[in-house]
């Protein structure tokens, strides 16, 4: 995302209810967390490019993941595993 005041980290949190929900917690500094404009902007580039609606969240830089070989574990899917 090229949005000044976001940093370079996110996840994005895939979840089922009645229908599957897509939620993306996004870094930024802490005198950024309550920026309603940025969280929209940051819903609306998403919008432009999925073509879906999403939940943002903004949180703190350095709050979300990362792995021990330096990769950020972008993708958690808490939906329920199908039972073959």
């Amino acid at each position: 995302m090229n949005i000044p005041g976001v940093g370079d980290q996110y996840q994005i949190i895939v979840s089922h209810k009645e229908l599957d929900r897509l939620a993306v917690r996004v870094e930024v500094p802490a005198n950024r967390l309550s920026d309603a404009g940025l969280l929209k902007r940051i819903r609306d580039d998403l919008f432009a490019v999925l073509a879906i609606h999403s939940d943002v969240e903004l949180v703190q830089l350095g709050s979300l993941p990362r792995s021990e070989v330096g990769k950020a574990l972008r993708v958690v899917d808490l939906r329920p595993k199908e039972q073959s």
